[in-house]
């Protein structure tokens, strides 16, 4: 199977975790909505393009942590409607220290996977995950083959119903057992080609873990890099 596979490393990264409003959560790793809207910057795309790709599937994506050398937290100024405190609000939000992820894009049309590859070799926009002050760096951009795997993996997943297992792998290493937070993955945004207020159309539980491997107890279509020794499913 003919995949891309990039890197990419961040300073301060946070990933909002919906439904949190007076604490700002942060996924592990970036959701789908967030890598999508990021190959869709870089490579000029617009806001329908971005939910028509997302709608239909036309990149499925896999996603390993590599890395997440600490966390913090900070404090975070937006702006409000309300005319109280000069239309500011402060918000606490977790904050990820110089996470490095590995990600594979499974495209199926040829035209978007050149012109995504082509993007992701020499960017368009600055690469950001979310706001503009968490540019990242996205390096070591290659086309490999994946070969058929068994039922376990070490990239993160969403839980459609699925019976799966956590293992951990090394018990003198930190440890992160996989942990379940809603992310929406399809939304209502366009009625005949008109913008209109978003709507979640489909969400799942984001399933995230670190130096741990998922073992799922039923039949499930999986892949390994041999190269990197990376077991993964595509979502």
């Amino acid at each position: 199977m003919k995949v891309i596979r990039f890197k990419i490393e961040g300073l301060l990264n946070s990933f909002r975790v919906p439904f949190f409003r007076s604490y700002q959560k942060s996924f592990l790793a970036p959701p789908k909505t967030t890598v999508i809207g990021m190959l869709c910057n870089i490579s000029l795309k617009s806001q329908k393009d971005f939910f028509e790709i997302l709608n239909n599937s036309e990149i499925d994506i896999s996603i390993i942590i590599d890395n997440i050398k600490g966390r913090a937290k900070d404090l975070w100024s937006y702006k409000t409607i309300d005319k109280k405190n000069r239309g500011k609000s402060v918000i606490r939000r977790d904050r990820l220290f110089i996470p490095t992820y590995t990600i594979y894009l499974s495209i199926k049309e040829d035209k978007l996977y050149q012109e995504i590859l082509d993007s992701l070799k020499s960017p368009q926009n600055i690469p950001s995950m979310g706001l503009d002050d968490e540019i990242i760096r996205v390096y070591e951009v290659r086309e490999i083959e994946l070969d058929k795997n068994q039922n376990r993996i070490d990239s993160i997943f969403l839980d459609k119903g699925i019976s799966y297992k956590g293992f951990i792998k090394d018990t003198s290493k930190p440890i992160e057992m996989p942990t379940a937070n809603i992310t929406p993955t399809k939304f209502i945004a366009f009625k005949k080609d008109k913008l209109i207020p978003r709507e979640v159309k489909e969400e799942f539980a984001q399933i995230e873990f670190i130096n741990c491997e998922i073992e799922f107890q039923e039949d499930i279509k999986t892949f390994v890099d041999r190269e990197l020794n990376n077991r993964l499913v595509f979502y």
